[in-house]
């Protein structure tokens, strides 16, 4: 009897054992799992979150907006309704993937859908279709190459700043990070039903940036920037009160997997990707992409200058990223990623964790991580955290992860680059880069209402400087008009 007992002790001992590695949440180092922490996993994204939000806020939110973007999505094809989840779905029913087959952001429109150089929007709801100048054809090598794939990785660099590439110390250059950028229903629905050409979107955007100038608003005594006259650009808010989700977008980067690398810890999917032959003819091609980082910006009526959120796969840093300037002036910027300005928070981390330890034991999400959030912006570098908010993929380079300029040209000069609650603002990091786009474009934030090569002609060629220069340029003849328009106030 007593050598039952003994048995059934050890055997329970090695069951509780047991239980527990395989059920411990997944910690990251430098931070610790913390049950004070509170994140909804639902299908619907936060519509907002209460004015004066602290980094757990603010991480607790970009972490519920980041799992309900990567929802199971509804579309299908007897239901092709996109930005829309399947809310029969949830991150513990499926138990036979890490993953969907399609989540809810990737069904998002493209930035060739949103200005479609063709100038004539589709519904939302419509396939995935691309519209470029430059006519595009499957590449010989693969003629079966599919041109409707939700993912289209049109980019390959980082704001015309830069091209990265991954395992450099093995592989040189030749596995290069490519991009895409989307936005949501709410926001493509604002542009369709009231700026669905370029010539409309370019009069809303011009006359936008001159009353910033010459009202400190979007329009004259504006004292919102969540609804506005027709005919300037006021992007819609999240709304707890309507429960409407508000203004998303997202920025995602992607690259292949090498014999390096671990499959099993990334998410990927089939994506589209460009070549281009000497004759300057662009193709298209299929090949199966690997995610490593999620921008999501979020417009929301608390929070109307967005707030910004940055995700990355834990794995960057440890990747050998390295990265290749399109035009190099600073001599700060090396071919290696810049050290983060702002460290991850541990309260970050913790969310973080908080959420890894929620997740099936199988999600792949357990591998990517929240590196920041900023919300309300400020001129004092000193007084919120995550000023220089950046992300090792998306902005490498000294140029962009120490940003707080006017210009993409003038990124360090620390003059106003945002209007908040009219007054302006030198802010750093994401928040600082858009708002280079809402007070000299006009655009509220946003770099794909603006008008440099948009309707784009075709997708980005390798290390093309066309697209730095054209910022540099529009930019510039901005800042011109405005300067005239400030002197005549």
């Amino acid at each position: 009897m007593k050598k039952t007992i003994l048995y059934m002790t050890i055997f329970g001992i090695a069951f509780f054992i047991i239980y527990s590695c395989k059920h411990t949440p997944k910690v990251l180092p430098g931070a610790t799992v913390n049950t004070n922490y509170h994140v909804n996993f639902s299908p619907i994204p936060p519509a907002d979150l209460d004015t004066g939000a602290g980094p757990k806020k603010l991480a607790e939110f970009a972490w519920e907006e980041f799992l309900a973007l990567n929802w199971k999505a509804s579309y299908n094809n007897n239901n092709q309704q996109r930005d829309s989840p399947d809310t029969s779905w949830n991150y513990w029913k499926d138990t036979t993937n890490a993953y969907p087959d399609l989540d809810v952001w990737e069904t998002y429109a493209h930035r060739t859908e949103l200005r479609p150089y063709s100038d004539q929007m589709q519904p939302f709801n419509n396939p995935p279709h691309y519209s470029f100048g430059d006519t595009i054809k499957a590449d010989p090598s693969n003629p079966n190459a599919s041109f409707t794939l939700f993912n289209n990785l049109d980019e390959n660099n980082e704001i015309g700043s830069c091209d990265m590439y991954a395992h450099v110390n093995i592989y040189n250059k030749q596995d290069q990070v490519l991009y895409e950028a989307k936005v949501n229903s709410e926001e493509y629905n604002y542009i369709l039903q009231n700026y669905p050409t370029k010539a409309l979107l370019h009069n809303a955007t011009t006359k936008t940036a001159a009353n910033i100038i010459t009202d400190s608003a979007y329009f004259p005594k504006g004292k919102t920037t969540c609804g506005c006259p027709i005919g300037v650009i006021c992007l819609p808010c999240g709304d707890s009160a309507s429960k409407t989700v508000g203004t998303i977008e997202i920025k995602a980067a992607w690259r292949r997997l090498t014999k390096l690398d671990d499959t099993s810890k990334f998410f990927t999917r089939k994506v589209i990707y460009y070549t281009q032959n000497s004759a300057g003819k662009f193709f298209y091609n299929n090949a199966t992409y690997a995610l490593i980082a999620l921008h999501i910006i979020h417009k929301t009526k608390n929070y109307p200058a967005f707030v910004f959120a940055t995700f990355e796969h834990i794995g960057v840093k440890q990747d050998h990223m390295g990265y290749e300037l399109i035009s190099p002036k600073n001599p700060k910027d090396t071919n290696l990623m810049t050290p983060r300005r702002d460290p991850i928070l541990a309260l970050t981390e913790g969310v973080t964790n908080y959420v890894h330890g929620k997740l099936p034991h199988k999600s792949i999400w357990q591998n990517y991580r929240l590196v920041g959030v900023q919300s309300k912006p400020s001129s004092d570098s000193t007084s919120t955290p995550n000023f220089f908010l950046s992300n090792y993929v998306v902005e490498s380079d000294y140029t962009l992860n120490h940003f707080n300029g006017n210009s993409i040209d003038t990124p360090h000069n620390h003059k106003t680059n945002l209007l908040y609650k009219g007054k302006f603002l030198s802010m750093g990091g994401c928040q600082g880069c858009h708002g280079v786009a809402q007070v000299t474009l006009g655009t509220d934030f946003s770099f794909l209402l603006d008008n440099n090569g948009k309707p784009v002609l075709g997708p980005d060629t390798i290390n093309s400087k066309a697209k730095l220069k054209g910022y540099i340029r529009e930019i510039e003849l901005a800042h011109l008009k405005l300067a005239k328009l400030k002197a005549k106030k």
